[in-house]
C-alpha cells in the first residue's frame, strides 16, 4: 500500500463550484479523535496484535474460531451509505466550521468510497467487507505515524488475516447485521480517505509542519486505542507485531 498514493487521487477529492483541493481535509485529517473512533471495532486492535503474539510470529490465514469462520462481509445498502455520509459531513463541518459548507458539499458529491477502493484494490482489499476496511485504516495510520512510504501486498494481507481473526473472536461483532457492518466499514473508509488525502496533500506541498501534525495524529490513535507507540510497532510478514 502506497502511503502517498492519494497524491494522484487528491485532485479529484473535492470538486465543488469553487476551486478546492485535498487541503480542505487537512483540518479533519489532523484531528486526534477521528469520526467513529469509539466504535467497538477500533478497540479490536489489541486482539489484532495479540494474534501475532499467539502465532509465534508466523503468518496465518484467517481461521475459524470455535468452528465458525469470521463472516466479515455484508450486503451494502444505499440508504446506509447515505446515513453514514451525512453523519460524516456533520462531523467534518464541526471540525472545520470556516469551511463547513464546502466540506459538506464535497462529501455529498464525491464518490469517496470509490476513491478508497481505487487506492486499496492493489492489495486485494474491496468494499463490502469490514476486515478489509479495518486493515486499510490501521495500515495507513501506521504508515503515517512511522513515515513509511510503502507496504507490500503480503504484509497488508497478513494484517487482514489478523483483523479477521480478531473480529471472529468478538461476540458482539458476530451479532451485527449487514447495516451495522456497513456503517462500521464505511466509517473506517471515509476516515481513511480524509486522513490519507490530507497527508498526501501536505507531502505534495512540502508542508513539513502539517505533515508532522498528521503523523503525530496517527501515532496518537495508536496510543489512545492500544497504549502503544506506533513508531515501535513492527509490520512484519506475519502482520503487526509488538516490540
Amino acid at each position: 500500500m502506497k502511503r502517498t498514493g492519494f497524491a494522484a487521487l487528491a485532485v479529484g477529492v473535492v470538486l465543488t463550484a469553487r476551486p478546492a483541493t485535498a487541503q480542505d481535509f487537512s483540518s479533519i485529517g489532523s484531528q486526534y479523535i477521528d469520526y467513529g473512533a469509539s466504535m467497538m471495532a477500533v478497540g479490536q486492535l489489541n486482539n489484532v496484535l495479540g494474534s501475532t503474539d499467539r502465532s509465534g510470529g508466523r503468518a496465518e490465514a484467517a481461521s475459524p474460531v470455535n468452528g465458525a469462520p469470521a463472516d466479515t462481509g455484508y450486503r451494502a445498502s444505499p440508504e446506509v451509505s447515505a446515513r453514514v455520509r451525512t453523519r460524516f459531513a456533520d462531523f467534518a463541518a464541526k471540525a472545520d466550521p470556516a469551511n463547513a459548507e464546502r466540506l459538506r458539499e464535497a462529501i455529498r458529491r464525491q464518490d469517496l468510497l470509490g476513491l478508497w477502493e481505487k487506492h486499496v484494490s492493489i492489495d486485494g482489499l474491496r468494499r463490502g467487507d469490514v476486515a478489509d476496511a479495518m486493515t486499510a485504516y490501521w495500515v495507513q495510520n501506521w504508515q503515517m505515524a512511522t513515515r513509511t512510504s510503502f507496504v507490500d501486498r503480503a504484509r497488508v494481507r497478513a494484517v487482514r488475516g489478523q483483523v479477521a481473526r480478531a473480529l471472529a473472536s468478538n461476540p458482539d461483532f458476530k451479532h451485527l447485521g449487514d447495516a451495522g457492518k456497513q456503517e462500521m466499514a464505511e466509517t473506517f473508509m471515509l476516515n481513511f480517505v480524509v486522513q490519507g488525502s490530507a497527508y498526501s496533500d501536505a507531502m505534495t506541498r512540502r508542508d513539513a509542519g502539517l505533515a508532522e501534525r498528521l503523523s503525530e495524529a496517527a501515532a496518537a490513535r495508536f496510543r489512545r486505542e492500544v497504549n502503544i507507540d506506533a513508531r515501535q510497532l513492527k509490520l512484519t510478514p506475519a502482520g503487526f507485531a509488538r516490540p
